[in-house]
């Protein structure tokens, strides 16, 4: 059963993941935190399979948060849950070392489709992201120019 962790500093959106990973009893939510210095904390201890991480949060970043968590936990894999679909954001997410980038307005219906393809190995882009883009950005993560 994959172990999961969500990191949102808004309590109603860490509330909402986990009404929807309710209804999913094959995925444990193990664990949740505010920021991105309590998500490295409680990854380096909790160790999950997969972090459903925010963005924009004070203080330490989703995207800086991902970062370090995947230095220290290089199998750990990161699902970014955010309000912006910005083209540039997108790219630095996969830069940073996401596995998956999911809207929050797109949230309740692609979840729990994101952890399963992050479960097996792929890599995940929200519907509403220009996928052409994505499909660039995830292929030059993978194949980095030298």
């Amino acid at each position: 059963m994959p172990r999961v962790i969500v990191v949102d500093d808004h309590a109603v959106i860490r509330r909402g993941v986990q009404g929807i990973l309710h209804a999913f009893p094959e995925w444990e939510l193990c664990g949740e935190a505010e920021d991105g210095q309590e998500a490295i904390r409680l990854a380096e201890t909790l160790k999950p399979e997969i972090i459903i991480m925010d963005v924009s949060m004070p203080g330490l970043n989703g995207l800086e948060a991902t970062r370090i968590i995947r230095n220290i936990l290089p199998n750990t894999k990161i699902l970014l849950l955010t309000l912006h679909s910005s083209t540039e954001l997108v790219r630095s997410a996969f830069r940073a070392g996401a596995r998956g980038y999911v809207l929050k307005s797109d949230a309740e219906h692609e979840l729990v489709r994101a952890l399963n393809v992050l479960a097996g190995d792929g890599t995940y882009v929200s519907p509403g992201i220009d996928q052409d883009f994505a499909q660039r950005a995830i292929l030059e993560e993978s194949h980095p120019a030298n």
